[in-house]
């Protein structure tokens, strides 16, 4: 058995600040996509598209990787709550550049295919690459604090796969609703049950991540 265990109310902390940072996230991403990136550049065309509406990628993962962090900390204190938050942003703004690419050349054949199946592609989509690039970034910040990072990579694919099908569940239910405010208050509650998703899957996983110069397992 292992000496270490979790500060109490850790896993009700880390999947609030999951549920949280990702319906914030989400919903200023919205803003920037829906609201703001319009009125900077109307009538933006070419390659210059993806790499600004990555931004909002951005800006969700600096969301969820500040409040992500700030739980952290309660259970590793010497966490580098900075270096989280840009390796969060950062893989937030690859995971969104990746999906706009692909799924800019989806579109064009959503007209052959049912929107259930082009929708539930997009989630998956969503979900194998946010946890390759959140995982790989994130962990190379755990393993500055912690002893081992367990698979930290696939349990946050699993996260971010099963988020993303729950946040496509509005877009299989019925229309919805293309306005600016619509676009928000989708975003912050889709991006909530994304989060709280994320939240459940990964929040088992710090059992096994003890930190630096905690005692070693015992036989």
């Amino acid at each position: 058995m292992s000496e270490w265990s979790l500060p109490p109310g850790h896993g009700g902390r880390w999947i609030l600040a999951c549920a949280a940072g990702s319906g914030v996230g989400l919903a200023l991403a919205a803003v920037w996509n829906a609201l703001l990136l319009p009125v900077m550049a109307p009538g933006l065309v070419g390659v210059l598209v993806p790499l600004l509406q990555a931004v909002g990628g951005a800006v969700l993962g600096a969301c969820l990787g500040a409040a992500q962090g700030a739980a952290l900390r309660h259970a590793y204190p010497d966490l580098p709550l900075g270096a989280w938050i840009v390796a969060t942003a950062v893989a937030g703004y690859l995971t969104a550049l990746v999906i706009n690419l692909v799924q800019g050349g989806l579109v064009q054949q959503v007209g052959s295919m049912p929107i259930e199946l082009f929708v539930l592609m997009g989630a998956a989509l969503k979900g194998v690459v946010a946890g390759l690039l959140y995982g790989q970034a994130q962990g190379r910040v755990l393993d500055r604090v912690v002893r081992e990072r367990a698979s930290w990579t696939r349990v946050v694919m699993v996260g971010f796969m099963l988020g993303a099908l729950l946040g496509s569940m509005r877009w299989l239910v019925g229309p919805a609703s293309m306005t600016p405010v619509s676009l928000v208050l989708g975003g912050l509650v889709g991006g909530a049950l994304e989060g709280l998703a994320l939240g459940i899957v990964t929040a088992g996983a710090f059992r096994f991540m003890p930190p630096r110069g905690a005692p070693p397992a015992q036989p």
